[in-house]
């Protein structure tokens, strides 16, 4: 046998298990990853250059700016409310006042105690021989009947309740003959516990949200906006000017949101759908979300089909960026009018 027959002899069968070897190799990754074979399961759509934009959209109410609400610090009964909802009040102003007569009583007779030990004092003290003991014990009654004194002041002072700052009564929460608590929501027999009186800057109208905890690390001060106010036509723009260190107790963030020119219709209580911008990404390389198969933080992979149609799908490592709805951005991996697979189920909307 000739040497060219011999090596052909055992070259042939190395090919063969090269190629067995191969098609075995072949099959596993296909069967591991069916989504690389040819099919019509999915649709192909090419990479494009559009803008991403990541927000958090929220309810919220407009509301002031400036806000008081204010109730009595002590207990009584109403006796007089010279304002109502929509009266514009200064710093200082009268909103309501108790009955203060069992009160100016009181005031009365300290006033007369305290008078009463200046002169015992007085001739405690020029009185000679002097007794201590009955300066020690005059004196100790006038530090009393002057402490009683302040008290009561302090208590007819709190018959009067005033303006704290200036502004608009909003809200008056009783009525001449009810019985308020001191430092509680008033009446005290009220199914809900509301302050006194609301007084609101109307000249300073801002948006209140709640954002959920899970959105919540997602927004700060300067983020732009966009509130749909009910009632007011155009779409009023601003910014977050402030987020509440702690949740309320809904659970939720209070955010405020703030406008230079707030639109003329607005009025506090209105309610609004808050969007919150967080990014945006101008003209990048996009591809449907549901193309991306995450694989880690920024990372993924997809499906681009062969260019000629025939074979199986090749995987492809993708550096993802911002996401939105319908787009996520492409950074690494992919080049403009590339094409790839988006699964027909994934297209379908959601119930």
């Amino acid at each position: 046998m000739s040497t060219g027959r011999r090596r052909l002899g055992w070259l042939l069968p190395t090919v063969l298990v090269l190629l067995l070897v191969a098609g075995v190799a072949g099959t596993w990754t296909l069967l591991r990853q069916p989504q690389l074979l040819a099919g019509s399961s999915a649709s192909v759509v090419p990479v494009v250059r559009a803008d991403v934009v990541t927000e958090v959209r929220v309810p919220g109410a407009v509301r002031s700016a400036g806000e008081a609400e204010v109730s009595f610090a002590v207990s009584g009964t109403v006796t007089t409310i010279p304002v109502v909802p929509g009266a514009v009040v200064r710093a200082g102003d009268v909103l309501a006042t108790l009955d203060d007569g069992p009160t100016r009583a009181r005031v009365s007779a300290a006033q007369v105690a305290v008078a009463t030990d200046v002169r015992d004092l007085q001739a405690a003290r020029n009185a000679v021989p002097s007794d201590p003991a009955l300066l020690g014990r005059l004196e100790t009654t006038a530090a009393r009947d002057r402490a009683e004194l302040a008290e009561a002041t302090r208590v007819l002072d709190g018959t009067v309740l005033r303006a704290p700052r200036d502004g608009t009564v909003t809200a008056v929460a009783g009525q001449v003959g009810d019985r308020v608590l001191a430092g509680a929501p008033t009446p005290d027999d009220a199914l809900s516990r509301r302050p006194f009186v609301r007084l609101a800057d109307l000249g300073a109208l801002v948006v209140r949200a709640s954002v959920a905890p899970r959105d919540v690390a997602r927004v700060a001060p300067g983020q732009a906006t966009a509130a749909a106010v009910d009632g007011v036509g155009p779409t009023v723009f601003g910014e977050v000017v402030g987020v509440e260190p702690a949740p309320g107790p809904d659970g939720a963030y209070g955010v405020t949101v703030a406008t230079s020119l707030p639109p003329e219709t607005m009025r506090v209580g209105q309610a609004a759908d808050v969007r919150i911008l967080v990014s945006r990404a101008v003209g990048v390389l996009v591809v449907p979300p549901s193309a991306v198969r995450p694989t880690g933080p920024n990372r993924g992979t997809v499906l681009t089909p062969p260019p000629d149609g025939r074979g199986p799908n090749r995987l492809v490592t993708v550096t993802t960026g911002i996401a939105d709805a319908t787009s996520i951005e492409v950074r690494e991996g992919l080049r403009l009018g590339d094409r790839v697979l988006v699964p027909r189920d994934a297209e379908e909307p959601r119930p």
